[in-house]
């Protein structure tokens, strides 16, 4: 007697996620918040969204700012000998006043702990050199604006290269508290002047920002029963400037494609929602603009999985967890039965836009391939995040996982976690979300 099997689901294919992962990072290029690369990014994503059959198919536009002219002229040195150094303008950030060379002495500050003994007035006018990360606290941010330095020059102690990357400053608070002129160099440069006790410092910088829209992209696959909590599936379209985001996170967006086709044919008990958010690079404007604006139906979104910056050819599997630790428990026991061994932290991490949704309380990851023991990619934000330093193969393994584990969730009848946050992450979760993102969930 033969006995039927049912067929088995159809597995990722490396040709479509190579042509995908080319048609966003070579024909498209950079995609920065708010620029026609982002817009081509999202209608892109819109027809292929088309073409596996999701339905309710459609762009949700939101406000942002756009970088639409960025240079800075650096030049550190002793005295009055200097010497120009690589430099990139945060995005988000000032120019010099009216984009005219100013002069000044150097200070450096190693962050965090000189910043409380170091951000006085005695500052003003002055070059600050931030080793280290930029403030994550209001307090700090607005004691620095206060001090009206004349710019700052940010260093990344967790980058140690010769060349300079990309990166963003936090909206809210430049629209709260102001911003000095900021840059970023390269690591390598400023531990050379440090060694030659550089202390001085001439900058000329130009930012022109203007308003523009970004937008969400969202699909789905109904559920047969809408009203049971969904499982959302998210990623990020856009790119910092001057590079393709081949694993940042052109990744994330073929990985989120390739869940359309392994999931799209199926007809789950509940809704997967698979949502490209727009402007993640500027702190998960996207994903926050998204989380607001659906904040009625946070309690109708059972989980998020967040796909960002997968592929890494030699790395670590990870999983930044906004949720009860049951919740963690259960996902790395199912990613290693569907095999893919993974590392979790627990931290609230606002860099990844799964966190505005956790500031609702639900259940939310981000899924990460670092490849430093910082938790960075050292590609990122560079001319080095190309297709040359990205592997299909892993991507396909994520993809693989992901399936799987959405099966499971989709077409289960009651959750195998409770929903909301580990008791230890709510006090820094809300106050990152107030502080960062303007989300208050109490009125």
């Amino acid at each position: 007697m033969k006995v039927s099997r049912k067929p088995r689901p159809p597995g990722p294919v490396p040709e479509r996620i190579q042509a995908r992962w080319s048609h966003l990072c070579q024909h498209i290029g950079e995609r920065r918040a708010g620029s026609a690369g982002e817009r081509a990014a999202a209608e892109y994503i819109l027809d292929q969204f088309r073409q596996t059959h999701l339905e309710a198919i459609h762009a949700e536009p939101f406000p942002c700012t756009a970088v639409g002219e960025a240079h800075a002229e650096i030049a550190l040195g002793l005295g009055r000998s200097l010497e120009a150094v690589p430099a990139r303008v945060l995005a988000g950030s000032p120019g010099t006043p009216g984009g005219r060379a100013v002069s000044g002495e150097l200070v450096w500050v190693e962050m965090p702990e000189q910043a409380e003994r170091l951000f006085q007035p005695a500052l003003r006018g002055k070059f600050v050199v931030l080793f280290g990360p930029m403030p994550t606290c209001a307090d700090l941010h607005r004691r620095l604006v206060q001090c009206q330095p004349a710019a700052v020059i940010h260093v990344d102690d967790r980058l140690p290269f010769d060349w300079v990357k990309d990166d963003g400053v936090y909206p809210v608070w430049v629209r709260r508290y102001g911003m000095p002129p900021t840059v970023t160099i390269p690591y390598q440069a400023a531990w050379a002047w440090r060694k030659r006790g550089a202390n001085r410092a001439r900058a000329r910088i130009i930012a022109k920002l203007k308003s523009a829209h970004s937008q969400n992209v969202v699909g789905e696959i109904r559920g047969r029963c809408p009203d049971l909590p969904l499982v959302l599936l998210g990623a990020h379209h856009d790119t910092q400037c001057h590079n393709p985001g081949a694993d940042d996170n052109a990744s994330g967006v073929v990985a989120l494609l390739e869940l359309a086709v392994l999931l799209g044919a199926e007809r789950p008990l509940r809704t997967i929602r698979l949502v490209s958010f727009g402007a993640e690079e500027q702190l998960s404007v996207g994903s926050a603009a998204y989380a607001v604006a659906h904040r009625k139906e946070m309690p109708g979104i059972g989980v998020v999985f967040n796909l960002d910056s997968v592929a890494s050819p030699l790395g670590h599997h990870s999983v930044v967890r906004a949720g009860a630790r049951a919740f963690g428990s259960w996902l790395l026991r199912e990613l290693a039965r569907a095999g893919l061994d993974a590392r979790e932290s627990a931290a609230p991490m606002p860099f990844a836009d799964h966190f505005p949704f956790s500031v609702f309380g639900v259940p939310a990851v981000s899924f990460l391939r670092p490849n430093m023991d910082s938790g960075m990619h050292w590609q990122h934000h560079s001319a080095q995040d190309n297709l040359e330093n990205v592997a299909v193969s892993e991507v396909a393994r994520v993809a693989i996982a992901l399936a799987q584990i959405t099966r499971t969730l989709a077409g289960a009848r009651r959750w195998p976690f409770p929903r909301g946050l580990a008791p230890e992450q709510r006090a820094e979760t809300a106050r990152l979300g107030k502080e960062l993102f303007g989300i208050q969930t109490r009125a």
